[in-house]
């Protein structure tokens, strides 16, 4: 299955285009962003691939903001990350990646997760700042508190941020975290091509 997915911030101007694809071998997704992040403007370009299981296993990301920057993150099948090739294990942990300013790494942990409404879950991510590219080990916990066969919504609490209410459609990819996030839906995208 291969899918095109655009979200835009809720306020700020900016835009994201991932291509998702997903395989009996695994899941690929690669991303191109813009936008305005606590007053800096940036562009990223990041790929993503995790198991057929949506386990994490690799991110190449190169940022531009003043300049362009770059950074590799993987975490091998005994589970020990590396930070541009060093070995991190500080990250030993964590079960999955979070992207700033990126909706789509909500996906892996939920969808891996499958939580029935009223349940939650803590998970440890290797939280990635696109702005710095610094790499930090955070806490996060889901909330489920409602799913049904077209959506699902969820709270998100993570550390150092205010919690946000996702929904996510019948595919778990998010469809919007209010306040932050809305995804484009792909009808407008075909008008605004042939406009």
């Amino acid at each position: 299955m291969q899918q095109n997915l655009v979200w835009k911030p809720w306020i700020a101007p900016g835009v994201e285009h991932l291509s998702l694809a997903i395989t009996q071998d695994g899941v690929h997704a690669s991303s191109h962003l813009i936008q305005s992040i606590r007053g800096n403007s940036m562009a990223a370009t990041y790929v993503l691939r995790y198991d057929e299981r949506w386990r994490f296993r690799s991110l190449w990301l190169k940022a531009d903001n003043l300049g362009q920057r770059s950074l590799t993150l993987h975490r091998d099948i005994r589970g020990r990350w590396f930070v541009d090739g060093r070995l991190r294990e500080d990250l030993g942990e964590c079960q999955q990646i979070m992207l700033s300013s990126s909706p789509f790494t909500h996906t892996p942990i939920l969808r891996r997760s499958a939580l029935p409404t009223g349940d939650s879950e803590r998970f440890c991510v290797a939280y990635v700042d696109l702005l710095s590219l610094r790499v930090e080990a955070r806490q996060q916990r889901y909330l489920c508190q409602q799913r049904q066969s077209s959506h699902s919504v969820y709270l998100c609490e993570s550390e150092g941020h205010e919690s946000i209410e996702l929904t996510l459609d019948d595919g778990g990819l998010l469809v919007q975290a209010i306040g932050e996030f809305i995804r484009v839906r792909q009808d407008i995208l075909r008008q605004a091509e042939s406009a």
